[in-house]
């Protein structure tokens, strides 16, 4: 995909953010959209992430969690507009997201997405799209989408999930040590622990109520953060070479809550010299929450 030409200055007063607030979009964001034209047709929603400090990964770049969090933004955005014509009365989840990284992303300037939707019916939406930074094209995504009344997600949300004031206190089991040297983006999201394996790793998060959503169950964006995350780690761990991913794809199996910790294991079934093919599963107590996949691009270390 050849890049695209450099935008203007972004005036961000001419966008929006999402309503209602979402409480780890607004943790890791905030993130912006603006529907121009028909909702239905390719690029109408466009969609800006200014890039701060706080996205850094080891190398000082755009961590690719972050990069994964708006991709998902992008992708409910476009496909949510396109099924309620832009009237903001449906709410998007994601079943399931492919995202390939074509290049590095800079801290400073924003990050933009656009997207064309493909075809919407009367359950699910579909839609791709691309992420660019300065006109150069940093990722592709595509994906699908279920999207219901928002009323009547709302009204599910107060039904659902009780009020997280007062959580019990979340333990980590033993044999987990704090991961060290985390990135500024890990960092920011919360800590996690970390068990080597013989093939991969095992790592554990105590979750957070800034990690859910607008309807109060945890947000796809973060569980895919901590997916990413533990992809590095678990390939840095086996092949002893500085990761960075190449693309990710994750499946949506169940809805998590912020009342107890994230499980997840990575196995590593093959690496070469310079990739490495990762698979792993994340499970809140036993549960299946998100199934995923990534490829590795590996280099020496510095």
């Amino acid at each position: 995909m050849p890049d695209a030409a450099a935008p203007a200055t972004i005036d961000l007063a001419c966008y929006s953010t999402f309503v209602p607030p979402d409480p780890f979009e607004d943790h890791t964001g905030p993130f912006y959209f603006r529907i121009e034209g028909d909702a239905r047709a390719k690029d109408s929603v466009h969609c800006v992430l200014p890039t701060e400090s706080r996205h850094a990964n080891y190398a000082g770049g755009v961590h690719g969690g972050a990069i994964l969090t708006f991709a998902d933004y992008a992708l409910c955005l476009v496909a949510g507009r396109a099924a309620d014509g832009g009237s903001n009365s449906s709410f998007a989840m994601t079943v399931s997201i492919a995202v390939e990284f074509l290049s590095a992303g800079r801290v400073g300037p924003s990050l933009e997405a656009r997207g064309e939707p493909l075809q919407v019916t009367g359950r699910l939406a579909f839609a791709r799209g691309s992420i660019t930074q300065e006109g150069r094209v940093i990722a592709l995504w595509s994906g699908v989408c279920r999207h219901v009344a928002r009323d009547k997600a709302m009204a599910r949300k107060a039904a659902s999930h009780p009020a997280l004031s007062g959580m019990p206190r979340q333990t980590v089991p033993a044999g987990f040590e704090l991961l060290a040297n985390a990135s500024v983006y890990s960092r920011h999201i919360g800590p996690s622990y970390v068990r080597k394996e013989v093939d991969g790793a095992t790592l554990v998060q105590p979750t957070l109520p800034h990690m859910c959503n607008s309807g109060g169950v945890l947000h796809g964006g973060y569980m895919m953060s901590f997916a990413d995350s533990a992809v590095t780690r678990a390939a840095a761990s086996v092949t002893g070479m500085a990761p960075s991913t190449v693309s990710f794809a994750a499946e949506f199996l169940a809805a998590g809550d912020a009342l107890s910790p994230l499980t997840t294991r990575v196995e590593v079934p093959r690496h070469g010299k310079t990739l490495a093919f990762l698979r792993g599963l994340l499970e809140q107590n036993g549960r299946p929450l998100l199934s995923y996949s990534g490829t590795i691009l590996l280099r020496p270390r510095k």
